[in-house]
């Protein structure tokens, strides 16, 4: 006997064994039983699922010898001839090759006649949607109203397709795409019968690549047993369908994590000297980011990770270094990269480029903390410290822009003041009794605290306490910085007590402001720069209330 595939080995027999359909099998075994059997039925659905195999299953269920049943023998001759394809009373139609409205014209003057020797003459057409509308008009009254010996199946991968006549007059079943839980179990069957050595890992690559397809991933299986024999290698596996290591794509992640580009751009020329196709990585990428999310809600679930427990470190510690928005944005991202690779002549490199944006993109602040900012000089928990030099930093930096190995980079400490034993502090604090250094411990002391109000306070022209007042001197151009300080009141009169170990009053001075006597107007926000700069980040409107 000449050698079978998996896919027709394994072909389920029963209603039972068809994997991962329980909803369609449930309702047709219940209309067997209780006799409500319909003349029509339209099977959807992708390939792979059993639409046909279904479709068999329901006719050796009607002609069997001892039915119709919901439990057909499988050893009567109308079961072993349904079984293999040859039955005289059901045909099966391949609609891709008789689209023309004169193979429905015979399909309907053959229906006429009675069956050959089953109980019901079966029609069942694959591929239905791939008829002409004229064969589906001149096959509208036959499905409606047929013989009482006729029962029509029609199986289709793409229901939009058909007219709604036709759907109307049949009862519709959608076949799902078949969980990854059981594919793997079934192919885990498929290789103890067969005695198979093949590992966790291969069985769970095998399983991923069949996207839902039972078929797919028996054919996947064969394919590789072909190329290792009886023992397979998870090397093979790899070389087979091109699937990305995961150590490749955890030491991506990590090194987007540690804001390390070098060993990034190093981990990926890697990778394409090795010949890791960037598509496929770009998808397993996407892959590992909708885990890491998943983790986050979720927590370690198998069923949805879909992961070994050998995963789950990597899993657990790049997850807690991410945070949800970070996590979106390198989803939208790379979705796009995917879509651009397909056209774009060096995908490789467009995915390089892609990783590099993945590194800017780590740790951005939300628009709500960036508001925030604006309104009170606080910035979300958590929000990394500023590295930038005073003297080029704006109000949006917010996070690092170097490695994390680097560390954060504060200004130095003021040195400390020596106090003469023979004269005492006074108890009041003079400008000439503080160091020149006093505006950098100050800001020393609100980057810890509040780092959001640190960033604006560096946009200050001059800081110093006089008379038990800290006076904060800002631009006139300045004016909306200095009310946000100004609302913070509290928290810097705090620090600079602790400072200079007097109670200090906030009090803010703009230079260049106008005097009282003359009309006071307003400055244009549209002049600027901070509005500026967060227009450019997020384009918008801006309307200008005045106070009357």
């Amino acid at each position: 006997m000449s050698y079978v595939v998996l896919a027709r080995k394994w072909r389920p027999q029963t209603f039972d064994e068809v994997a991962g359909q329980e909803t369609v099998t449930r309702a047709l075994r219940n209309a067997i039983r209780s006799g409500r059997i319909a003349h029509a039925f339209l099977f959807s659905g992708v390939r792979g699922v059993g639409k046909t195999t279904t479709a068999r299953i329901l006719a050796k269920a009607l002609n069997c010898e001892q039915g119709p049943t919901e439990e057909p023998c499988s050893k009567c001759v109308p079961c072993t001839e349904i079984a293999a394809a040859n039955s005289l009373d059901v045909l099966e139609i391949d609609a891709a090759s008789n689209t023309g409205v004169d193979n429905i014209r015979e399909l309907r003057e053959s229906a006429r006649y009675t069956p050959a020797r089953d109980r019901f003459k079966i029609y069942i057409i694959d591929e239905v949607h791939m008829l002409s509308n004229a064969a589906f008009n001149a096959l509208l009254k036959t499905l409606e109203e047929p013989p009482p010996h006729v029962k029509f199946v029609l199986a289709t991968t793409e229901h939009a397709k058909i007219p709604v006549t036709i759907t109307s007059r049949c009862q519709q079943y959608d076949l799902k795409p078949i969980p990854f839980a059981l594919i793997l179990e079934h192919l885990k069957r498929i290789c103890g019968s067969e005695e198979i050595e093949i590992s966790d890992y291969g069985l769970r690559a095998v399983s991923s690549a069949a996207k839902g397809s039972m078929r797919d991933g028996q054919s996947i299986l064969e394919q590789i047993i072909s190329l290792s024999g009886k023992q397979v290698s998870d090397e093979d596996v790899r070389v087979l369908l091109g699937v990305v290591d995961e150590k490749l794509v955890a030491g991506l992640v990590d090194s987007i994590q540690d804001r390390d580009a070098p060993a990034l751009l190093q981990r990926m020329q890697d990778a394409v000297e090795s010949g890791v196709d960037p598509r496929k990585l770009a998808d397993r990428m996407l892959a590992h980011v909708r885990n890491l999310m998943v983790f986050q809600v979720s927590g370690w679930e198998e069923r949805l990770l879909q992961l070994p427990d050998s995963q789950q470190e990597v899993v657990t510690r790049q997850a807690g270094a991410f945070s949800t928005p970070d996590l979106i944005r390198f989803f939208d991202l790379l979705t796009r990269c995917e879509g651009e690779m397909r056209w774009h002549p060096n995908p490789g490199l467009h995915l390089e480029m892609a990783f590099m944006k993945l590194i800017e993109l780590a740790g951005l602040p939300r628009l709500e903390s960036v508001l925030e900012q604006l309104e009170s000089g606080r910035l979300q928990a958590g929000a990394r410290n500023p590295e930038k030099p005073p003297e080029n930093q704006d109000l949006f930096a917010s996070r690092s822009t170097s490695p994390r190995s680097k560390g954060t980079v504060k200004p130095p400490p003021a040195p400390a003041r020596p106090v003469s034993s023979a004269t005492p502090e006074p108890a009041r604090s003079e400008p000439e009794q503080h160091p020149q250094g006093f505006r950098e411990r100050l800001l020393t002391a609100v980057q810890d605290r509040a780092p959001g109000l640190h960033s604006t306070l560096l946009l200050s022209t001059e800081s110093q306490v006089q008379d038990g007042n800290l006076i904060v001197v800002f631009p006139a151009s300045e004016r909306l910085i200095a009310s946000v300080v100004q609302n913070n009141a509290q928290l810097l009169g705090e620090i600079s007590e602790q400072l200079t170990g007097s109670p200090c009053k906030l009090q803010i001075r703009l230079e260049g402001a106008k005097s009282a006597g003359k009309d006071k107007e307003e400055d244009d926000p549209m002049e600027n720069p901070k509005v500026k700069a967060f227009l450019k980040r997020f384009p918008g409107k801006v309307i200008v209330e005045r106070n009357p």
